[in-house]
């Protein structure tokens, strides 16, 4: 993750996420080699902007973590993107920085949602 935390581009990452970013978190079942069927849990982060500096600086920002992809145009008026994809536990640790200077509602409860999940998934563990 980043090295320096460098308490500028925590915060523009944040500010980010809060307005172009999506998170998701879900429980879906899936089957196993055996074919038994249990809960899969998801949580990840996507942030895709027409500008790709700015993606990849925060890419870069985070210890190039998670994926770029680029996005084709849907249309003829659209211009191509690039979209960063990071899930569970690099996501994880990237939310730990982020989540303080967040602000948007429906994200922070699903981070709230994430952590909550993960911090009990972690004490059943020990």
């Amino acid at each position: 993750m980043i090295k320096l935390f460098d308490l500028e581009k925590i915060i523009y990452c944040a500010s980010f996420v809060d307005g172009e970013g999506y998170i998701e978190w879900a429980c879906r079942p899936k089957k196993n080699g055996l074919g038994k069927i249990h809960d899969t849990h998801i949580y990840r982060m996507e942030v895709c902007n027409t500008d790709k500096d700015i993606i990849k600086d925060m890419h870069k920002w985070f210890g190039e973590q998670g994926t770029l992809f680029e996005v084709k145009p849907k249309t003829k008026k659209h211009l191509p993107q690039l979209r960063w994809t990071i899930g569970y536990n690099k996501f994880y640790r990237l939310l730990r920085l982020i989540t303080p200077y967040m602000r948007q509602k429906e994200k922070l409860k699903k981070i709230k949602e994430i952590v909550k999940w993960k911090e009990n998934l972690h004490t059943k563990t020990k």
